[in-house]
C-alpha cells in the first residue's frame, strides 16, 4: 500500500515540522552527552596555546578538539548551543549529499528526530558526516574520500571502516591511512600513555549499554547472582564483564576481517553503502564500550539503505532513546538494551549475509 500524493505531502510536511521543533529545542537546551566535561574549558585551554594532553588533560582523539574551538572563543553560557549549532551544519551537509533522493532526505529526517537529542550536546556529528561523505565519496572511486574518511577517523575511530570495504586511489589510501595513525598516537609523544586517550580508552571497564555487558547482565539473571555495577570514566560500568567483552570482540573482530575481505573483493563497491553500514554496525557490537550517541554513525547510511535496514536502525533508535528516557529503573534500562542489543547483532548478522552472499554471487544486489 502507498500513499496518494497529498497524503505523502502532509506527512513530509509533519517530518519537517517534528525535526525543526526538535532541533530548535535542543540547539536553546542541548542534551548534554559530555558531562562532566566542560566544551568551553576546552576551548579556552586551546585558544590560551595550552599543549593538549600534556598541559591539560583531555580523553578524545586529536581530531575532536577542533570541534571545541568555537564553544570556547564565546561566552560560557553559549558554549552548549555552539556544540549544537554545528551539529545542526554536520547534519545538514549530510542533508545536502542526499539533496537528490528526496526518500532519502525524509529517511534521515525521522532517524534525526529521533537521535539529534544525543546529537546535540557531543561532536559525534562529526564522525557521522565523515562516514556519509566518505563513502559516497569512495562509492564513486574518488580520492577525497579516503581524505574525508581520515578526518573523521582522527575525531572517531569508527568512519575508519572506510579501509575495510573500500579500495581503489591505493596511493591516496595509503597516505590518508599513515596519516591518520600518525595523529591519532601523536598525544603520545607530548604526554604518557595514560595521560591520553589512548590511556582513557584502555582504562574504561565494560560499559552498561554493550553487547557484551548484555550477556553478562543475563548470564548473571540466569545463574542467580546480582550484577554489579559502578559509576567509572563518566559512564556505568558492569563489574566483571571484562572475559565476556573480550570474547564479543574477538567474535565481531572475526567478522569485521571477514565482512573486509569479501568487500575488497568486489562487494564493497557494488554495494558499499551496505558494506560500510555492516562494518559500522559490527564495530559498535564489539566495542566494550557502546554511548548512545554512537547510533549516529550508521543513520545516514540507513536512510541511503532505506527498506529493512532503515526500518532496523529506527528501532535501535527509539529503544535506545526510550532507554534514557524511560523510567529511573536499572531493570528496566537492562531489559531494554538487552532488546536493543539482540536486534544491533541480529541486523549486523543480515548485513553479513548480504555482504558474503553478494561476494559469492555477484549477480546480487
Amino acid at each position: 500500500m502507498t500513499l496518494a500524493e497529498p497524503d505523502r505531502r502532509q506527512v513530509v510536511r509533519a517530518v519537517v515540522v517534528c525535526w525543526a521543533l526538535v532541533h530548535i529545542l535542543f540547539v536553546l537546551s542541548p542534551y548534554d552527552v559530555l558531562h562532566p566535561v566542560d566544551p568551553w574549558v576546552i576551548g579556552r585551554h586551546l585558544w590560551a596555546g595550552d599543549v593538549p594532553y600534556r598541559d591539560v588533560a583531555i580523553e578524545y582523539p586529536p581530531g575532536a578538539l577542533l570541534a571545541f574551538l568555537l564553544p570556547g572563543a564565546g561566552p560560557h553560557g553559549w558554549a552548549s548551543s555552539v556544540l549544537a549549532l554545528q551539529a545542526v551544519a554536520l547534519e545538514g551537509s549530510v542533508l545536502w549529499l542526499f539533496r537528490r533522493r528526496g526518500d532519502v532526505v525524509v529517511r534521515f529526517l525521522v532517524l534525526m528526530i529521533v537521535l539529534f537529542p544525543l546529537l546535540s550536546g557531543g561532536f559525534d556529528a562529526l564522525a557521522m558526516a565523515s562516514v556519509a561523505w566518505s563513502t559516497a565519496l569512495l562509492a564513486e572511486g574518488r580520492a577525497l574520500g579516503w581524505w574525508v574518511a581520515a578526518a573523521g577517523t582522527m575525531v572517531k575511530l569508527v568512519p575508519g571502516v572506510a579501509w575495510g570495504w573500500a579500495t581503489g586511489n591505493r596511493r591516496s589510501q595509503v597516505i590518508s591511512l599513515a596519516l591518520t595513525v600518525a595523529v591519532l598516537l601523536s598525544p603520545l609523544a607530548v604526554a604518557p600513555a595514560s595521560s591520553s586517550w589512548v590511556g582513557y580508552q584502555r582504562d574504561r571497564g565494560v560499559q552498561q549499554e554493550s553487547v557484551a555487558a548484555s550477556l553478562a547482565w543475563v548470564g548473571n539473571g540466569l545463574r542467580g547472582v546480582p550484577s554489579e555495577f559502578v559509576n567509572r570514566f563518566r559512564s556505568v560500568e558492569l563489574v566483571g564483564a571484562g572475559p565476556l567483552a573480550i570474547v564479543t570482540t574477538v567474535v565481531f573482530g572475526a567478522l569485521v576481517v571477514a565482512v573486509a575481505w569479501r568487500a575488497r573483493r568486489g562487494a564493497g563497491m557494488r554495494m558499499p553503502w551496505l558494506a560500510a553500514y555492516t562494518l559500522v554496525l559490527l564495530v559498535l557490537c564489539a566495542s566494550k564500550v557502546l554511548s548512545p550517541q554512537f547510533f549516529v554513525f550508521g543513520a545516514p547510511l540507513a536512510a541511503w539503505l532505506g527498506g529493512r535496514w532503515f526500518a532496523a536502525h529506527l528501532a535501535l533508535s527509539v529503544l535506545t532513546m526510550g532507554a534514557f528516557l524511560g523510567p529511573d529503573d536499572l531493570g528496566v534500562f537492562m531489559s531494554l538494551m538487552v532488546v536493543r542489543n539482540c536486534l544491533l547483532v541480529a541486523t549486523a548478522l543480515l548485513g553479513c549475509w548480504a555482504v558474503l552472499q553478494t561476494a559469492t554471487h555477484p549477480t546480487r544486489t
